[in-house]
């Protein structure tokens, strides 16, 4: 069965569906259940002419929108399945009106991984100057405000900066017998002075929503 026959059926009962894809990674989003399965089948049979297959560990089917939290409680579970996509974590929430929206947070192996990049960068740059270990680290925080930046999850962009005042403070303590004396507030005064980048959101929902197509 060719795409142009499978949309041709689908047309007759005037299915809603939409696609987000990335490199080799996509997320299809559909209305109906049946349709989601058929076009796994399909994408499965498409594939395997050329040699290829959908990877089992990252494919699978999740109920997700407005209805889920409901359908999640007749299934036994305390809330709706997530969906992880390029590094973020996509779940089901609601606004400040109850309104169903979908909240976005960094991955946990990702934001584990990141905070692993960064202790390695402070053993490296520990016996560099203070304004230029604020140079180095504020390259690597520019780069992953840059990427999970988005509307949404400012709470895990926290988490890496709180993390990286800790992580940098005891590297300073650890330099010589003197830094171990140095208290929060001297710290912070070497913050003024060399002030690391604080978190911000490159997609803010504004933003956001001028992208979105329903």
């Amino acid at each position: 069965m060719s795409w142009l026959h499978l949309l041709r059926n689908w047309s007759l009962r005037a299915t809603r569906c939409g696609s987000v894809r990335y490199i080799d990674d996509f997320v299809i989003c559909f209305q109906y259940r049946s349709d989601a399965i058929r076009v796994q089948e399909a994408l499965r049979l498409r594939l395997g002419k050329f040699g290829l297959t959908l990877e089992p560990t990252k494919t699978k089917l999740v109920e997700f929108g407005r209805f889920a939290q409901r359908h999640a409680g007749k299934r036994g579970r305390n809330r709706p399945e997530t969906i992880y996509f390029l590094g973020l974590t996509l779940y089901c929430t609601r606004n400040q009106r109850a309104n169903f929206k979908v909240g976005m947070r960094t991955e946990k192996s990702r934001l584990k991984r990141s905070l692993m990049s960064l202790q390695e960068l402070m053993r490296r740059i520990r016996h560099y100057k203070i304004s230029d270990q604020a140079g180095e680290i504020n390259v690597v925080l520019r780069g992953h405000y840059g990427y999970y930046g988005v509307a949404g999850n400012l709470r895990s962009l926290v988490k890496v900066y709180r993390a990286v005042e800790r992580y940098w403070r005891g590297m300073l303590r650890s330099r010589s017998w003197a830094g171990r004396r140095l208290t929060w507030d001297a710290f912070n005064q070497i913050k003024e002075r060399t002030p690391l980048l604080k978190p911000k959101l490159r997609l803010p929902y504004r933003e956001m929503q001028a992208l979105a197509v329903l």
